[in-house]
């Protein structure tokens, strides 16, 4: 089996921690099976592939960031070459797109569902976001739409995907395998954090240098917090950005600095799991995501969440969690008192919500190569 992985458009912390999942699962197949990655020339892609770069089943091949036309280009024309000269079976399009006219098997896995989101692109026109809308989402889901049509075989991260790709695509002809891209075993999972509600509590945003982007809704966490000065909470903010970025930023308040530590880009896992402490609680305020790492991460080391009161949410990590309704900070501070107010239960909220991530990831596929075997029937 000789596999094409077209990892194309990777370079930041939640997509590499998926492709070195994916490099782990590819080490387990058959001897003989050999795996083709194209990956975007960058820093952090570098330095994970230079960990497996000795083993003889991988090849690495690199590409210059340019834009999506010359991606295009590459995907539909230089791949039909490397399909050709390194004998390819099978193309897993690992960050969504597709060759239609392409003679080979493809697999599309799905880890972006911006092109797929009724409520992000209401977001967008109820914000007068008209230009950024077209910009950044309908131009771009015109391709992205039109390759997926074609496509027979799909790999999402979470049931929750299917119901959303289906108010844009008819499915009825596809078939869909859902894979679980987090780690679960018992040993992985944290005893619950302890709680003290009498002392200072933080409250802890992860995300990258895309936080000004419609999806991560960044200003429900601005207005939120500064909502819950007026309710009295004694608090404190951790944010993976930095002061001066944030100081740029219209969607952030000046009067939040004195309370905030200002971590800058973390792209290493153990940086960020040394964020998750006692009395720490996680905020979310994503309007989409296909799984949200940051957050199973917190729930598997033990700390509460605060997520958005979507289909997304629930479904990823569970209904029994706490969450808020978007766009309302009214609503985002008086969660974080609920959460307070329940220092009885906490633990056990904890747990139930480890309970439901893990039942649930360990109902999908736990490895890619066996989707591989079964889109190719071998």
């Amino acid at each position: 089996m000789n596999v094409l992985v077209n990892g194309i458009g990777i370079t930041h912390s939640g997509g590499l921690a998926v492709l070195e999942k994916l490099l782990k699962e590819c080490l387990e197949a058959d001897v003989g099976d050999k795996f083709v990655f194209i990956l975007t020339n960058s820093t952090l892609v570098n330095s994970l592939v230079s960990r497996y770069q000795a083993y003889e089943r991988f090849e690495f091949r690199f590409l210059e960031t340019r834009n999506y036309m010359y991606r295009l280009y590459f995907e539909n024309v230089k791949f039909k070459d490397i399909v050709s000269e390194s004998g390819i079976d099978l193309i897993y399009n690992f960050t969504g797109s597709a060759q239609p006219y392409l003679d080979c098997a493809q697999l599309v896995k799905i880890q972006n569902l911006l092109f797929y989101s009724k409520t992000l692109n209401k977001a967008y026109k109820d914000n007068f976001k008209f230009i950024l809308l077209v910009r950044q989402v309908l131009l771009k889901s015109l391709f992205f739409r039109f390759m997926l049509r074609k496509t027979k075989y799909m790999e999402i991260q979470s049931k929750h995907v299917e119901g959303y790709l289906s108010d844009f695509i008819n499915l009825a002809n596809k078939k869909i395998f859902i894979k679980s891209d987090f780690d679960v075993a018992d040993f992985s999972i944290k005893a619950p954090k302890r709680y003290d509600f009498s002392k200072k509590i933080m409250l802890l945003y992860i995300v990258g240098p895309h936080f000004e982007t419609m999806h991560k809704n960044f200003s429900d966490f601005t207005r939120g917090m500064v909502e819950l000065i007026k309710l009295g909470v004694d608090f404190e903010l951790g944010i993976t950005l930095t002061k001066d970025q944030l100081a740029k930023s219209s969607l952030w308040d000046k009067s939040l600095d004195s309370r905030t530590n200002f971590y800058g880009y973390l792209n290493d896992p153990q940086d960020i799991e040394s964020l998750f402490c006692d009395n720490v609680i996680l905020v979310s305020t994503s309007i989409i995501e296909t799984l949200g790492l940051h957050v199973l991460e917190a729930i598997r080391n033990g700390v509460v969440v605060i997520t958005p009161n979507e289909n997304y949410a629930q479904e990823v990590y569970g209904k029994k969690g706490y969450s808020y309704r978007l766009f309302d900070m009214n609503s985002l501070s008086h969660t974080v008192t609920d959460v307070i107010n329940d220092k009885r239960i906490i633990t056990d909220k904890i747990l139930s919500q480890q309970k439901y991530i893990r039942e649930n990831e360990m109902s999908k596929f736990d490895s890619i190569v066996g989707v591989f075997r079964k889109v190719l029937n071998v």
